[in-house]
Order: C-alpha cells, then structure tokens, then sequence
C-alpha cells in the first residue's frame, strides 16, 4: 500500500486491513440502494483508474473494483451493485476482541515497516506526521466498540478512490475474467 499510495496515513491502512477483515457489510442495506449509490457516485466521480482493482489488507479476502470498470464500460452498474450486495456478510459483524487484536498485530508490522523504511519514506509523508495521533485515534475508536474510519482527506484528494469492495470468490470467479490482463 505504501509503494502504491506513498501519501497514505495510518487512518487509510484501518481501513484497507477493515475491509479486508469485514467485507462491506457495514455499508448495505438493499441491492438497490447498492445499484442507487453506484449510480450516484458515477455522476460526480473522476473514474480514470485503469488499475481496475486491488486486494484489500493482507489477507485477500475482499477486492476494491474501481467504478472505472463501469465507466469503461467493463462491467454494468447492476453487476458491480449485485456483486458488492452479494458480498457482505449476512450479519453485520460486531467489533470484538479478535478484530482488536488483528488491528494490534498490523500495527505492529506498520511500525515496523515504517521503523526499518524511515530513510526511503518522505518526512512529510502522512504515516509518519500522523502516526501517534491516527494510532490513539483508532484505539480510542475501538474503545468505544466503534470500527468505520473513511479515507483521509489527503488520501481522498490525491488518489479519489471510487469502488465497491467484492469478495474474493465473486471477484475472481465473476469479475476478474472480464478485465483486461495486467
């Protein structure tokens, strides 16, 4: 993710390693409203990612698709909402322990990273201004069994991240195969 979005903090590292560990869940309650939001995004969005999808965290369980797939016309808007809809658990999942100590664990790796790459990682960089304040923040959060962070605001400025998070299996058994080989 570093070598990717150099300008990442660690609020956007939650994020990515959350939906990786929760899937969607969190942001669907219909198909439609699914189908409805796509749309809606599509009209305001600059979609000129031609990297058409990524892996969320570490694990792989879940895929960012780029609504770039739907303004190139790859995918329809009710296949990227069904796919996205079919993806999320049954039940919204609860924060609780494991997750606490997963997020625990990736810290700990970032620290690390960020500790062994300090000479190669920017001064400015938003991981190493923030990381103390965004750490007590998600902590802080997690304290009060909250769990949904958004992209930062630098991160959403130089990147404009429009996607859908689908699982792995629907990813790679449906989507996949009518993307353009990398």
């Amino acid at each position: 993710m570093l070598r990717k979005y150099p300008d990442t903090s660690l609020q956007d590292i939650y994020k990515s390693c959350f939906q990786d560990y929760f899937g969607p869940a969190h942001a669907i309650a219909s198909r439609d409203m699914a189908r409805r939001y796509i749309e809606q995004e599509l009209k305001s969005a600059v979609c000129t990612d031609t990297n058409y999808y990524e892996p969320c965290g570490w694990r792989g369980n879940y895929y960012r698709v780029s609504l770039s797939t739907v303004g190139d016309s790859l995918l329809s808007v009710d296949e990227l909402a069904d796919a996205f809809y079919r993806s999320a658990p049954e039940q919204t999942p609860q924060v609780d322990e494991c997750w606490v100590n997963e997020w625990n664990r990736t810290l700990k790796i970032v620290r690390e990273v960020v500790t062994e790459n300090a000479s190669r990682i920017s001064r400015n960089s938003p991981l190493i201004l923030n990381f103390a304040t965004d750490s007590a923040a998600i902590a802080d959060m997690l304290s009060q069994g909250k769990y949904v962070v958004h992209h930062s605001d630098r991160y959403n400025e130089l990147y404009h991240p429009h996607y859908r998070i689908v699982s792995r299996d629907i990813f790679e058994d449906e989507i996949l195969p009518r993307l353009p080989s990398r």
